[in-house]
């Protein structure tokens, strides 16, 4: 650009010089004196002209490769997603006991340097119990870490550690928040996928002091599993895994597949290998001679033999879009002590160590693409085994459940 404004700049000069070089008299001389003096100046003003062209071009450089920086910037900068949850509902069992239900979880995700996957959720949670009985109403307000983990894909491997939510199957004996594991799943074909895990299994909602006598802390306990699954179309699938929730061993099969129509077919099998069972062990001190639970073992054992559960649902239609609807007729089956900890279950407001036999009927509506109105009733009871006894050899005796929930959820 400099070579150029020099030429120009020459070109005039030598231009507005040429009538001089060719006349002799003095007169003339004069006057092209003064044409070469405003030439001159003219020459200056086009120089002062082209030089604020360049720096107006510099500068406009300088500002569209900002601009490109910026925008380069913004596009690797992490971009945080958030996502979450909300339910309320009121809840009424066969002690005749009303419970107000509310729940929100919030899950905040990103990408740090194109490769790690790191995400955060809370989970808060309310129930407050009406008068029965003589009885005060109560209260409980809960807030957990529900996730916080570090995830990154090795090709067809996304592994993951840190607190996470694991489901096994249909979540019969495994569907939980706040697991602490490290976990691996292997996309092996389009349509075949390994999924395993090992860690601890959840902490209470708020720790407790371990020198407490009479509020000590739940024991965390070694939880392993590996899972298999296979499907067979968008909605047909089937798998099988096994599992270990210290000292407890499961093993398990489940599938889902359209039968005709709006009909289809969800099924899950659980079973607990481990025959010894252990009693519920207790925190003795001399503060508290009778013991505190510590939420390891059973209330009621001795049978020595291996339990089972299963479920099997029967649905029409998908309430997903606004205005659409679903029903789904289910049967439980589950021995007691299938589990030791009934928290892990997707039905933990149902089954318990005590076991579970009866129907469900659930019926959910799309009031929206993103909330449901459900309504879910069971008929059942506990299922004991005689040969279970607790600390005084006495056996539990079966005993009715019947409960009505009608929810609100949405999802954003």
């Amino acid at each position: 650009m400099k070579n150029q404004k020099r030429a120009i700049v020459l070109g005039i000069t030598a231009t507005m010089l040429m009538p001089v070089c060719f006349n002799g008299g003095t007169a003339e001389a004069a006057a092209a004196d003064t044409d070469v003096a405003a030439m001159q100046a003219e020459i200056n003003d086009l120089t002062a002209r082209l030089t604020d062209l360049e720096n107006s071009l510099a500068a406009a450089k300088e500002k569209q490769e900002a601009a490109k920086s910026e925008k380069k910037a913004e596009k690797e900068a992490p971009t945080i997603k958030w996502s979450g949850s909300t339910k309320s509902g009121y809840m009424y069992d066969e002690t005749k006991t009303g419970k107000i239900k509310a729940e929100a979880k919030i899950l905040a995700r990103t990408v740090v340097d194109k490769t790690y996957d790191v995400g955060i959720g809370l989970k808060f949670k309310s129930t407050s119990s009406e008068p029965n009985d003589g009885k005060y109403s109560s209260e409980t307000n809960k807030v957990k870490l529900e996730q916080a983990y570090v995830g990154r894909s090795f090709g067809p491997v996304y592994v993951k550690a840190g607190t996470q939510t694991v489901t096994l199957g249909e979540g019969l004996w495994l569907s939980k928040s706040s697991v602490n594991q490290f976990t691996a799943n292997y996309k092996m074909t389009p349509r075949d996928t390994l999924y395993a895990g090992y860690g601890r299994d959840s902490q209470d909602y708020l720790v407790n002091d371990t020198n407490k006598d009479f509020n000590p802390p739940a024991r965390t306990r070694l939880l392993k599993f590996a899972q298999y699954q296979h499907d067979f179309s968008k909605d047909a699938y089937a798998g099988l895994y096994v599992g270990a929730q210290q000292p407890e061993r499961y093993f398990g099969i489940y599938g889902s597949t359209p039968i005709v129509g709006k009909f289809g077919i969800t099924a899950e099998y659980v079973r607990n290998t481990n025959k010894d069972k252990p009693a519920q062990v207790y925190n003795i001190t001399k503060n508290n001679p009778k013991g505190s639970k510590i939420k390891y073992g059973y209330d009621y054992s001795g049978a020595h033999k291996d339990t089972q559960g299963y479920v099997i649902s029967l649905n029409y239609g998908n309430a997903k879009k606004k205005g659409t609807w679903d029903i789904v007729g289910q049967y439980l089956n589950v021995d007691q002590n299938l589990f030791m900890d009934d928290s892990y279950t997707d039905w933990d407001d149902y089954i318990t160590a005590d076991g579970f036999k009866g129907f469900g009927l659930i019926m959910d509506y799309a009031t929206s693409d993103h909330s449901k109105l459900s309504l879910l009733r069971y008929w059942a009871h506990t299922n004991p085994d005689g040969a279970n006894v607790d600390e005084d050899g006495n056996s539990l005796e079966k005993s009715p459940h019947y409960s009505t929930y009608l929810k609100f959820t949405t999802k954003f």
